[in-house]
């Protein structure tokens, strides 16, 4: 017998670590995303994967929270370390990658030029953590 990288189930098994109920994980089992190589080969990043079960979860339950979307994420980032460490490689976008903050420095020159502006539109710096004694939020 050949001894795979992951077994068929180890999706779904990683889903129950992370405390996903059954419904959820009746999807990967119904949407055939049962193995971490399928997830790492089949989506580009985890708002595709949780985008996608999540709508399907909407369509069973009628909802799906905020809660579930944080737990596919983490799900979904926990399998493409684990493909990673086993020389699976994540499927690459198509498009070019795009982001704004890089992009908007390089189309204006003058932000570079001026740190000085920079300096101003930075937020303040948080506040010094409570003291030991005292109570952990602020009035």
């Amino acid at each position: 017998a050949t001894h795979l990288p992951f077994s068929i189930m180890d999706l779904v098994d990683l889903g129950q670590q992370f405390g996903l109920p059954n419904h959820v994980l009746d999807v990967f089992r119904d949407k055939a995303v049962v193995s971490i190589s399928t997830l790492v080969k089949t989506f580009e990043d985890d708002e595709q994967f949780c985008d996608f079960v999540a709508s399907e979860v909407q369509k069973r339950q009628g909802i799906c929270s905020k809660r579930l979307r944080l737990a596919l994420k983490m799900v979904y980032l926990e399998a493409v370390q684990k493909g990673k460490l086993k020389g699976l490689k994540p499927k690459m976008s198509s498009s070019p990658v795009s982001s704004s903050a890089p992009s908007a420095a390089s189309d204006n020159g003058e932000d570079e030029a001026s740190p000085e502006e920079d300096e101003e539109e930075e937020p303040p710096p948080p506040p010094p953590p409570p003291p030991p004694d005292g109570p952990a939020w602020r009035p």
